[in-house]
């Protein structure tokens, strides 16, 4: 059975070094990802499908990532955690050069939402922040029971929501057959609204009474021409929100220089862990909440979009609730040592987001927090930069052909419930990974598990 070590361990010629480590000046060191192994290889491979599948959900795949590189590339858990963050921000890039030409369904605006980005980036951010500290002193085995709760709690809700979407999409193809014969036939209007009634009561029982009221009012709306009126030329790349989270980020980064690290000597000479660190530290996360109260204001005094139909999402129907979601959700992110997509997904989901709206967004949101997650290490001076740059690349091309396939597909056969079952069989995966590598890890070193760390 092969181990993985934090520190160094010592080897020679009668002590042989564990599994894809060398024997470099009597120390036993991780070997670099090139050449990789036949084992290596295949887990390459594997990565690349899993972490395409993560990224065509907007959910980074870092849940994913991290027991892998533990199991199969038999990292220790630090360096994987790190190594992850690498792969987090390549994939989102990635993902965002696809996204960024995407338009919502049925309309002309982005499919990113980026009113939702700049409410929630900014307590996403601190809240992730918060996590982490946590994080840092909890025994791994509750972060990660943790996250296997996320990952069933997120199955469950894809699912449920895959199915009926599911439903719908077999039922709506029905009436348009339905609708297409009777025209050839010469069948009356009235008789083909009465033929579609037939139909009401599993629609119903599909979707439930909300969707189907839903429904009702977007026929209404239809029979109004509504849809069919002339739509703003929306920017598929506009700047003032991208300026808005940049000097979000500039103001986050800034804090963190100026608050240092354990391994980075602060830019003023803050002392670690010392009284002006902590107070840094709270300035950071309150231009998070000020950005916060900034963005809700805005959106607030921004005139309603007359595109907006009644059952379709509208961040400005809910921007406190989404706020307070948000924040915790970083939380819940940092503690668990994944991207808040995880977790907001499902969340946009529930609210009445569109699949690929909510993948999108959500990615969205993962570019930035992998991003500061990176600065951060980098300037601690704990970056794998071979590691990163290998598995990154591997998220890369993951985002970039394996989401991008999948999304031709579901644009090609207009089942956008594919995004939703793929959301299942990746937040499955992810609670079964993890709770391999809890078992696994409890049996070669459970005190690596259930020690206690420190803040400082």
């Amino acid at each position: 059975m092969s181990y993985s070590y934090l520190e160094p361990f010592s080897c020679n010629s009668t002590s042989a070094c564990p599994a894809l480590y060398e024997c470099i000046q009597s120390v036993c060191m991780h070997k670099s990802p090139l050449p990789p192994t036949e084992r290596e290889i295949w887990g390459s491979v594997l990565l690349v499908f899993l972490l395409g599948m993560c990224n065509v959900g907007g959910m980074g795949g870092s849940f994913l990532a991290s027991p892998i590189l533990m199991i199969i590339f038999n990292f220790d858990t630090i360096p994987a955690i790190r190594t992850t963050y690498c792969m987090s921000l390549c994939g989102a890039i990635g993902n965002f050069l696809t996204n960024i030409r995407s338009r919502k369904p049925g309309s002309r605006k982005p499919a990113i939402d980026y009113d939702v980005a700049v409410l929630c980036i900014p307590l996403l951010i601190s809240g992730a922040s918060i996590g982490v500290i946590a994080n840092s002193f909890l025994p791994p085995i509750i972060s990660l029971s943790f996250l296997i709760l996320l990952c069933l709690n997120s199955f469950f809700k894809c699912l449920r929501k895959a199915i009926a979407q599911y439903r719908y999409e077999n039922a709506e193809k029905k009436a348009i057959k339905v609708a297409t014969a009777m025209a050839a036939e010469g069948v009356t209007a009235s008789d083909t609204n009465n033929s579609f009634s037939i139909d009401t009561d599993i629609i119903e029982e599909d979707l439930g009474k909300d969707n189907l009221e839903n429904n009702s009012k977007q026929t209404e709306m239809e029979a109004l021409n509504i849809e069919n009126a002339p739509q703003p030329n929306y920017s598929l790349f506009p700047l003032k929100r991208y300026f808005e989270i940049l000097i979000l980020l500039c103001i986050v980064v800034g804090f963190l220089l100026l608050r240092g690290s354990k391994a980075f000597t602060s830019v003023v000479d803050v002392e670690f862990c010392g009284g002006l660190y902590w107070m840094i530290y709270v300035f950071a996360m309150a231009s998070c909440f000020i950005f916060n109260c900034i963005a809700q204001y805005k959106l607030k005094k921004e005139k309603p979009d007359p595109t907006i139909r009644p059952q379709d999402f509208d961040v400005r129907k809910r921007p406190v609730k989404l706020s307070i979601i948000s924040f915790f959700a970083g939380i819940m992110a940092g503690f668990a040592g994944t991207g808040g997509g995880l977790i907001l997904n499902p969340v946009f989901l529930d609210l009445g987001m569109t699949g690929p709206v909510a993948a999108a967004t959500s990615n969205f949101f993962v570019l930035f927090t992998a991003f500061i997650s990176v600065f951060q290490t980098a300037i601690g001076g704990t970056l794998p930069l071979d590691n990163g740059l290998y598995f990154g690349s591997l998220s890369f091309f993951g985002a970039m052909v394996i989401a991008s396939t999948l999304k031709c597909f579901v644009k090609r056969y207009n089942r956008t419930s594919l995004i939703l079952f793929l959301l299942c069989v990746v937040t499955m995966s992810g609670a079964l990974v993890v709770g391999t590598y809890i078992g696994y890890r409890m049996m070669i070193d459970p005190e690596s598990m259930t020690n206690l760390g420190t803040i400082c």
